[in-house]
């Protein structure tokens, strides 16, 4: 089975119209971290123009993440002023890793 990474980066304040939608979709699994940087928009009032912002990322399927990547771009009427942008990246190779159950 081949695996890619969907990646969305949007304004922190969108986490709430994020987080709905992307339980509803069949994820195996989502990371959501805070990251810097900016876009569209540069913040004037911070150092070097940066804005608060998440970065988040879902490893599943190739068949999957192009309907996960459609589905969280669809969003983009809902999203604050400068938007976001979400990608596909291919993974080579996926391991799951946990300790085994005694």
């Amino acid at each position: 089975m081949k695996y890619c990474k969907v990646v969305a980066i949007m304004n922190v304040t969108d986490y709430n119209v994020l987080h709905l939608p992307i339980q509803q979709m069949d994820v195996p699994g989502v990371t959501v971290s805070m990251v810097k940087g900016f876009g569209d928009c540069v913040n004037n009032f911070s150092p070097y123009g940066f804005s608060n912002n998440m970065k988040v990322e879902i490893y599943t399927s190739a068949e999957q993440a192009e309907v996960i990547a459609v589905e969280l771009a669809a969003l983009g009427d809902q999203l604050t002023e400068g938007g976001g942008v979400v990608a596909i990246e291919p993974v080579q190779q996926l391991m799951n890793v946990r300790k085994l159950q005694n």
